[in-house]
């Protein structure tokens, strides 16, 4: 049995308060991007209005190994470490979308007519964007390799960055972008129209949940639209679930009523049991994703309950990949996956 060193636990609880938001705000207005292309003075950050506070900020960084002085003197360089981290600040991004939840904890918790605050939705989409971008992705588009793509349907499509994969590797593909924020749409036009601002772009606001509405405006929108027809559905079945798996078996048979022919490519997270987090909280973020999952009412479902969602559903299982698994005895359990299904 491993002894705790309690300062150390301390510390890792406290650090994050003050680094998350300087690697969001960092990563957000570019200037991460730029560290991570070599040495830099603090004048090389043009964007910077206030060098002084940013001097303090890069010391910060110094102070906690990711970064540290370069070759020559005024120069800074990013750490081994460093870059691991600093180059995944999407992660960092998404968590400090949620962070009107920490700020209201007190009134949420003390004040009966307080209401649940909402996230920062601009945050959670460059977040969410750049996080998958890099880990979830990639493996998708594997998975649309053995289909012949006609038409891509991206429900919750948030900033459009599966969307550019997918129009990067099939340039001859239709697109479609749905999601339940006008921001996200915007979002997506915005970065889908500086890669190529010739693609025929058809757009859908509505709630996911409401396949026949959605399906029909799709189907409206685009008279011609081209046979092969593949939907992907990013982290929205925990967002309309409600903790019930049987809203998702009834979502699922509701795309193949109205869109019987349609592959699906399905990316979630899964819920861990607390006991299984608490002897994994240094290998996972899985607690603070599910406490501000909890608080704002999004379902997530476990692993079992996805199993028997596959069970219940008229889709079959083509492909199947998971990530950061957490052993529970003998069990495998992901915290998150993407299913390509197709109908049977």
């Amino acid at each position: 049995m491993s002894i705790l060193n309690t300062r150390e636990e301390i510390l890792f609880l406290l650090r994050g308060f003050f680094a998350t938001p300087i690697i969001t705000v960092l990563g957000k207005s570019g200037v991460i991007d730029q560290m991570l292309k070599g040495e830099f003075r603090l004048q090389d950050i043009k964007s910077v209005e206030n060098v002084e506070i940013f001097e303090y900020t890069i010391k910060y960084l110094v102070q906690i190994g990711l970064l540290r002085s370069g070759r020559k003197s005024e120069y800074y360089e990013i750490t081994i470490l460093g870059e691991k981290i600093l180059s995944r600040y999407g992660s960092f991004v998404l968590l400090h979308s949620y962070r009107s939840f920490m700020d209201n904890l007190d009134s949420m918790l003390f004040d009966k007519n307080s209401q649940i605050p909402k996230c920062d939705r601009l945050e959670n989409v460059i977040g969410s964007g750049l996080t998958n971008g890099r880990k979830f992705f990639p493996e998708a588009i594997k998975m649309l390799d053995c289909i012949e793509l006609g038409t891509i349907v991206d429900i919750g499509c948030g900033d459009g960055y599966f969307l550019s994969k997918v129009i990067e590797k099939f340039p001859e593909v239709d697109v479609v972008a749905s999601d339940l924020s006008e921001i996200a749409i915007n979002q997506t036009v915005l970065n889908l129209n500086a890669i190529d601002n010739s693609l025929n772009i058809t757009t859908i606001l509505g709630d996911a949940y409401d396949v026949k509405k959605w399906s029909a405006e799709l189907l409206n929108k685009n008279t011609n639209i081209k046979e092969e027809i593949v939907i992907s559905i990013w982290y929205v079945v925990h967002e309309v679930s409600q903790g019930k798996p049987e809203r998702i078996i009834e979502f699922f048979k509701e795309i193949y009523k109205f869109l019987p022919k349609a592959q699906l490519i399905i990316g979630e997270i899964t819920r861990i049991n607390d006991k299984l987090l608490s002897r994994n909280r240094y290998h996972s973020l899985m607690p603070e994703f599910q406490f501000f999952h909890d608080i704002s009412k999004q379902g997530v479902l476990s692993w079992e309950e996805y199993q028997l969602i596959l069970k219940n559903i008229p889709y079959s299982l083509k492909a199947e990949k998971l990530f950061d698994p957490i052993l529970d005895d003998v069990k495998v359990i992901p915290t998150g996956f993407i299913w390509h299904l197709s109908p049977k």
